[in-house]
């Protein structure tokens, strides 16, 4: 595929993704709703018992896997329908699967950015995809890495614009939950002016809902786009 095609394709993930996010709000809200209920409950362990120890578990076995079973949500709402709100807990079934893909992206990506911000941003990229295999074709740990590195091949810079705009509304849009203190003594807190109310309230239910669908319709398009061949040796056999 030419570049000019390829920018094309990688806009129109973006564009197609807000006609899906519009077109599944009625579905996607109960889910939208639910990950954030489910994700304050690490919030109010660390106020609890001022800890992020404490939350730890919570975080591994229930954040974790709901987050990577969102994945799936978003990729059947690309693919044209067939979501239901019970995607949202795909991962449980190959629980130890997601949490080992979800553990080892984080370890490579933390891994990459500490020897330089740049590697870890093409780390990611190479494997983003491997927490989507893992729920929507139950792959393995390795083959779910495979996978995410094969359909990305050639397409990590038209990745790199949404994950650019991710971590935008990540660093840039407050959050109703604030954590202050000292890593050993942290406490929780929340946040509700108005102006962080509306800020967080469009960030959760509309931009990231977005951008993870855009993320979705890339995935798609990469799982069916044709990839080169690998190069044979065809050097005569002595």
């Amino acid at each position: 595929m030419e570049t000019l095609e390829k920018d094309k394709e990688a806009l129109s993930w973006l564009t197609r993704a807000w006609d899906d996010y519009t077109g599944s709000l009625p579905m996607l809200l109960p889910v939208l709703l639910t990950q954030a209920a489910l994700s304050a409950g690490s919030f109010y362990l660390i106020e609890r018992f001022h800890s992020l120890i404490a939350a730890a578990p919570y975080m591994l076995f229930i954040v974790t896997p709901v987050a990577t079973g969102a994945n799936l949500v978003y990729i059947k709402i690309a693919r044209g329908g067939g979501a239901r709100f019970l995607d949202l807990f795909s991962a449980f079934p190959v629980y130890h699967r997601a949490l080992a893909v979800s553990l080892c992206l984080g370890f490579i990506t933390m891994g990459g950015a500490l020897l330089l911000v740049v590697p870890g941003v093409v780390l990611y990229l190479a494997y983003c995809f491997s927490e989507y295999a893992v729920v929507d074709r139950q792959t393995g740990v390795k083959e779910s890495f495979e996978l995410s590195a094969a359909i990305t091949d050639g397409w990590k810079s038209r990745l790199f614009a949404i994950f650019t705009l991710i971590m935008l509304v990540n660093i840039l849009v407050p959050d109703i939950y604030v954590i202050t203190g000292a890593l050993k003594n942290p406490s929780a807190s929340l946040d509700l002016k108005p102006w962080t109310v509306a800020a967080a309230a469009l960030k959760t239910l509309v931009f990231m809902p977005w951008l993870s669908l855009a993320m979705a319709r890339a995935y798609n398009f990469l799982l069916l786009a044709p990839r080169p061949e690998p190069a044979r040796d065809e050097s005569p056999i002595d």
